[in-house]
C-alpha cells in the first residue's frame, strides 16, 4: 500500500501512460518530445531515489 504514495512509482506510471497514449492513441506528440519527457522523469526518479536512500542512513 506504501508504494500507492510513492511521487516516483505515479511520475513512472504517467509517464509509461503517456507513450502508450501516444502510440496507440495517435496524439501525434514528436517522439523527440517524449523522449524528453521520459528523461525527465528518470532524472527525477533517480534524484529522488538518492535522496530517499541518503535520508534512510
Amino acid at each position: 500500500m506504501e508504494k500507492l504514495k510513492s511521487r516516483k512509482f505515479w511520475m513512472a506510471i504517467v509517464t509509461a501512460g503517456l507513450v502508450i497514449a501516444n502510440n496507440r492513441l495517435g496524439l501525434n506528440i514528436p517522439e523527440e518530445s517524449i523522449m524528453s519527457i521520459a528523461g525527465v522523469v528518470v532524472a527525477y526518479i533517480l534524484g529522488q531515489s538518492h535522496v530517499d536512500a541518503k535520508k534512510a542512513e
